[in-house]
């Protein structure tokens, strides 16, 4: 294609956002707020963004979960804003933790609370065999948070035809008023004609990182291979998680350990008339302290028929072994006490195919917890009517019986979708859990006028049991209007 008028690469899109906001104790407060976000495309392939009074308003609401571990739990990303080129920041393969930089961190508290974003740039893309992902953000002060900038870069080169090496810096410190800095170095070699002919492919990753916050530096690891080809696949990982590494701008489930984690799968075509494939997995995992004493050990195997057209069945059986050095409150009034516990867990289930009309879900476990057992419940159930309308429901009840006591988890996510036509579409969530006995409802509309430019309505209604007489009354209330209109030059 010869001639093609591309214009000046640059898409500028003012919003302006009203927000009216009810507290528990009925005071009100209403605002109104520009934004405007700028894209310019500097090469067909190097993207500079540009954002002030960065807003959020039209962002889906996260899965609800109830978390009875003693980690935190890990939030995807779910804000354009972050989501677009975020494959630039990625870092030594690391799927979860320890993450050097996670966006997540930027812009919400620790407890999940908006803080304003005053001003946001990026620099995106790919310049010969450089890749480019330069973030900065300036930060309004919330609360006890001051205002802050922070700061995250990633570059790296292409090596050969498949292979990397990169770098990765992050500055500043989004959840609290220290100074924070995070380094790392990494690489990934990978060659698709392994074993000759181009039918295998083998891949070996590393990376290392160092944080300093408020003068507090450590350091850690980690080396990965992956075999990821037909009919096996294997991938065997170590990595050393220092006790005080700490990327303030990024994600450490557990400090002070090494941790080793394995995975194969064999896929064995049936051939059959209604079995499309069989797979079997195994899983082996445990984390020790630095001193190499075995904190945890977890052991999975699990063989998973496929039907053809979609759908499956699985079954599968689970070890695990915890320490507990000290003891753990696993719920309020159930103490875990110190001790060594080793558990075996029975799960099975199905699924539907996706295109079915109707079709669900399910997962059931059984076995050995914590010393006592568990029977666990995981059910998702879809009705798809017509092109329109679609509607999901997801349960997940988990029955505990230990020796400081048992206790129930139940939680619900509902959703129903409406798209009457291709610019509109109308849908509403709602979640419930049975330990903070909150509902909490989202309802969002969003009208594409013309590609690019959209008009959005939410509304968030929170309610919550009180008083002797545990009623449901509102604990929060908010409604939201968001117009973002983009030009073209």
């Amino acid at each position: 294609m010869r001639n093609l008028k591309t214009g000046l690469g640059l898409d500028v899109r003012p919003s302006l956002v009203s927000r009216w906001r009810e507290e528990r104790d009925g005071a009100n407060t209403f605002e109104i707020e520009p934004s405007i976000d700028a894209f310019f495309r500097v090469t067909p392939s190097l993207t500079t963004t540009l954002s002030w009074q960065t807003d959020f308003a039209d962002t889906e609401v996260d899965k609800r979960v109830v978390n009875t571990t003693r980690f935190p739990l890990f939030f995807p990303e779910k804000r354009a804003f972050f989501l677009e080129d975020a494959r630039y920041f990625r870092f030594g393969g690391i799927r979860r933790s320890p993450l050097p930089f996670h966006s997540r961190t930027i812009g919400l508290s620790g407890n999940g609370e908006r803080v304003p974003i005053e001003m946001g740039g990026k620099l995106t893309g790919k310049v010969g065999n450089w890749n480019l992902g330069l973030l900065g953000v300036g930060l309004e002060g919330k609360g006890v948070l001051e205002a802050d900038d922070v700061f995250a870069g990633r570059v790296t080169y292409d090596l050969f035809e498949e292979s990397q090496v990169g770098v990765i810096v992050t500055d500043g410190d989004p959840r609290g008023n220290g100074s924070a800095r995070t380094y790392g170095l990494d690489f990934q070699l990978k060659d698709s004609s392994y074993r000759g002919r181009g039918e295998k492919t083998g891949e070996l990753i590393g990376w290392l990182m160092q944080t300093d916050s408020d003068g507090v530096d450590d350091y850690g690891w980690g080396l990965t291979a992956i075999y990821p080809n037909n009919p096996l696949y294997m991938r065997v990982g170590l990595q050393r998680v220092g006790k005080d590494l700490d990327p303030a701008m990024g994600f450490v489930r557990r400090p002070g350990i090494y941790e080793f984690a394995s995975f194969f799968s064999y896929e064995f075509e049936s051939g059959g008339r209604n079995w499309n494939e069989i797979d079997f997995d195994f899983s082996a995992g445990f984390d020790t302290d630095l001193e190499g004493q075995v904190l945890s050990e977890d052991f999975e195997f699990d063989v998973t028929f496929e039907r053809k057209g979609g759908g499956e069945y699985n079954l599968g059986i689970e070890h695990e072994r915890e320490r507990f050095l000290e003891d753990f409150e696993i719920l309020d009034g159930v103490i875990i006490p110190v001790g060594d516990y080793r558990q075996t867990q029975v799960v099975g289930g199905f699924s539907t195919p996706s295109s079915w009309r109707w079709g669900s879900r399910l997962k059931l476990s059984a076995g050995e917890y914590l010393g006592g057992q568990r029977q666990g419940i995981d059910v998702e159930m879809f009705w798809k009517p017509s092109s329109q309308w679609a509607t999901r429901v997801s349960v997940n009840n988990d029955w505990n019986q230990l020796p400081g006591g048992d206790f129930e988890t139940f939680v619900v996510n509902g959703a129903l979708q409406w798209t009457p036509t291709t610019e509109l579409l109308l849908t509403t969530d709602l979640q419930y859990d049975n330990l903070s006995e909150r509902v909490g409802i989202n309802g969002r509309v969003r009208w594409t006028v013309k590609p690019g430019s959209n008009v959005y309505f939410v509304v968030n209604q929170s309610l919550t049991k009180v008083g002797p007489e545990r009623r449901y009354e509102s604990s929060g209330r908010e409604a939201v209007a968001k117009v973002g209109w983009t030009w073209r030059f």
